[in-house]
């Protein structure tokens, strides 16, 4: 079989399955039982979804929890435990309708006083709630299945923050909200109104989850995280390993039916085998990108010195690293990659300057006398490991003195995501297309790194007010010609990610009709 036959292209990114729409829209019925087995790459810190933008994390909460709304299949947001919705004429007052009988996996009938309890929780402690939040004026439920949020003006990605999952406002039970706080909630009270329920977290091992009998599932259509889902694997267990060559012979033995994140120069490896379909994320693909902490030390607000090291770089160099095979990556300086509508050539003519006598200037003009810049990385994230390397010997080269520490994945974030003491000015990382500018994590005050410039702050907040098109997209350009002004991060290129799945998991996934979607999922999917 030729590699373009069995690499598909499909719409995803970050671990990209999903055979939600499935075989049943054409009326093949899929078979109950058994265990799916996916091979995740890292161990989550939580599942408490509120509280962390982990993708490692939304794989298997997505399978428990559930908001008011999901992403369809063109991520665009649908009623989930909204059975519907309206917005008045001022785009203020919005009124949720939620379905009547859905069940917590404990048995209890979801009503209003569980959206209220949840959503406040949200907007008080939640990683990407502070945008729509500052606007929230009132929360309030006239009955025990209607929740109206009142607004001091219009928000128009409204819907948008209430469909997200990293960070977002997942719906729990009133007494395990009250409970937790402020704090994650503890994997046994986890409890959503998900497919699956959570069973048990072996930690350095494993987690399991299995079939709830008694979900209810929306009436519409199934369509990407939103619409029909059914359970027919009885059971759902991911596996922790870090290790890619563990990942590797899991999936080749049969020991694991999904695997996630595999180097791309192991295509060569399993290009041939039958028994397994490659999937290159490809559209969207994923940001490689290093993020500046913009609110402490060297970089903070000496915009010349941070415009010095985007002069340094070569991108070529730095993306063959971390992706091998230019049929893994391609360079682009937009935060949203070419085909997406939010895709823009603005500002990107200082993306790849590769320009060693202009950084110099810069470096002096900056007054940058040879301190430490101090860069962290995390060993076990092999492609930004590589990377590093690389941005570590081009800004030697022009001058800087660099501090390479390297961590195990869980130290990198913990030291990345130290708000009151944090103690880099580089860290790299890499991030998935949003459906909406908005959710660019990088324009969340709050997210490691922290800009929050008094120019992004309008520019932000006017993005959020505007409800047409064209002038959020102009609005967006704004925003791109100040990213590359004041240089909050930088992007290295588009980078495609290789995962593989056992072929025989059915239900259509991986083709144009039914699309992955941004993270796997595993109702109306079967063997």
């Amino acid at each position: 079989m030729s590699r373009k036959g069995i690499v598909y292209t499909v719409f995803a990114l970050v671990l990209a399955l999903v055979v939600g729409t499935g075989m049943m829209a054409l009326g093949e019925a899929g078979t109950y039982g058994g265990t799916l087995r996916c091979a995740l790459a890292s161990e989550p810190g939580t599942l408490d979804m509120q509280m962390t933008t982990g993708v490692a994390a939304s794989i298997p909460a997505r399978h428990i929890l559930e908001g008011l709304f999901a992403f369809d299949a063109t991520y665009t947001p649908q009623p989930m435990l909204a059975e519907s919705w309206e917005l008045s004429k001022d785009g203020t007052v919005a009124t949720f309708h939620l379905r009547h009988g859905v069940l917590f996996q404990n048995g209890q009938e979801m009503t209003s006083a569980d959206v209220l309890a949840s959503l406040d929780r949200w907007g008080k402690y939640g990683l990407t709630s502070k945008a729509l939040w500052s606007h929230v004026v009132k929360l309030s439920a006239p009955d025990a299945y209607t929740v109206v949020m009142q607004l001091d003006q219009p928000f128009a990605p409204m819907t948008t923050y209430l469909a997200n999952i990293y960070g977002g406002p997942s719906i729990y039970p009133k007494a395990v909200v009250d409970k937790a706080g402020n704090q994650p909630i503890a994997p046994k009270d986890l409890i959503g109104t998900g497919p699956y329920k959570f069973v048990e977290w072996k930690s350095g091992d494993y987690m399991l989850l299995e079939r709830f009998d008694n979900y209810v599932p929306v009436s519409t259509p199934a369509s990407g995280f939103a619409g029909d889902k059914v359970a027919y694997f009885d059971k759902l267990q991911f596996f922790f390993v870090a290790d890619n060559n563990a990942r590797l012979v899991g999936i080749k033995s049969g020991t694991y039916d999904y695997v996630v994140n595999i180097p791309s120069d192991l295509y060569s490896t399993i290009k041939d085998n039958k028994s397994i379909i490659p999937i290159l994320t490809n559209h969207p693909p994923i940001y490689p990108i290093m993020l500046i902490n913009n609110k402490t030390g060297l970089l903070a607000t000496n915009y010349t010195l941070k415009q010095a090291i985007l002069a340094a770089l070569d991108m070529t160099p730095i993306m063959q690293a971390g992706y091998g095979d230019k049929m893994f990556w391609r360079l682009d300086g937009s935060y949203f990659a070419s085909g997406i509508r939010w895709y823009t050539k603005t500002g990107t003519q200082l993306y790849n300057q590769n320009d060693p006598t202009k950084a110099k200037q810069l470096m002096k003009e900056a007054g940058y006398n040879g301190e430490p810049i101090n860069m962290i990385v995390a060993q076990d994230m092999t492609a930004q490991y590589n990377q590093a390397l690389v941005v570590k010997y081009q800004l030697e080269q022009v001058g800087f003195k660099v501090d390479l520490q390297v961590y195990d994945k869980a130290t990198f974030f913990a030291r990345r995501n130290d708000v009151k003491n944090p103690q880099w000015q580089l860290a790299f990382s890499f991030y998935s297309t949003t459906p909406d500018p908005s959710l660019v994590l990088m324009l969340n005050p709050n997210y490691a790194g922290w800009w929050n410039s008094p120019k992004i702050q309008t520019l932000r907040n006017e993005l959020n007010q505007i409800t047409d098109f064209k002038a959020r997209y102009a609005k967006w350009e704004e925003i791109m010609t100040l990213w590359y002004q004041q240089i909050p991060a930088i992007k290295f290129g588009d980078a495609y990610q290789l995962h593989l799945m056992r072929s025989d998991i059915l239900g259509g996934y991986g083709t144009e009709a039914r699309p992955p979607m941004v993270s796997p999922y595993f109702w109306n999917s079967w063997k």
